[in-house]
């Protein structure tokens, strides 16, 4: 497939979801258009788009579920709870820091960045807000603490790195 064709694809997706068709129809059409600009065929294009699919689909999964949760926690009141009890046993100064400490076990037992983030977000607003914290601060508590348990975490990309140091 050429560059041109998935450029082309993928300015086709981008439009269409500006103008507001369906972003699973657009990503499709974008595809699809990308793969026979590209000169792949019709058949290798489906083909591409297929397999495409099923090796995304376990990540988007894991973010859906975690997204899930994540309204859960908010609509039940439960992040709220969480957030109160951890003000309450840690004292202000360090919420942050257990903020990040959550986001890091979480993607040290293999969880990617953005799905424990996530699931820490309606915490840490709940936090947030009770401290009069900006989300900024929160975000970059919940970030760094990802990206220390990325180090240690048994994720491919952290395996792909160690193997080539």
């Amino acid at each position: 497939m050429t560059t041109i064709g998935a450029l082309v694809g993928l300015f086709i997706a981008i439009v269409l979801i500006i103008r507001k068709v369906n972003p699973v129809y657009s990503l499709i059409f974008g595809a699809l258009v990308g793969g026979l600009l590209g000169g792949l065929g019709l058949v290798t294009t489906v083909s591409v788009m297929v397999d495409g699919v099923r090796d995304i689909t376990p990540a988007i999964i894991r973010i859906l579920t975690a997204g899930v949760l994540s309204g859960v926690l908010v609509k039940t009141g439960a992040a709220y709870c969480i957030a109160q009890t951890l003000v309450q046993k840690l004292g202000q100064g360090k919420t942050l820091f257990a903020l990040a400490l959550s986001t890091m076990i979480l993607t040290a037992i293999g969880v990617f960045i953005d799905v424990a983030v996530i699931t820490i977000a309606p915490i840490a607003l709940a936090v947030g807000q009770r401290m009069e914290t900006s989300k900024l601060a929160l975000l970059l508590a919940m970030i760094g603490g990802g990206k220390c348990g990325n180090i240690i975490s048994p994720n491919p990309n952290t395996i792909i790195a160690a193997e080539n140091m």
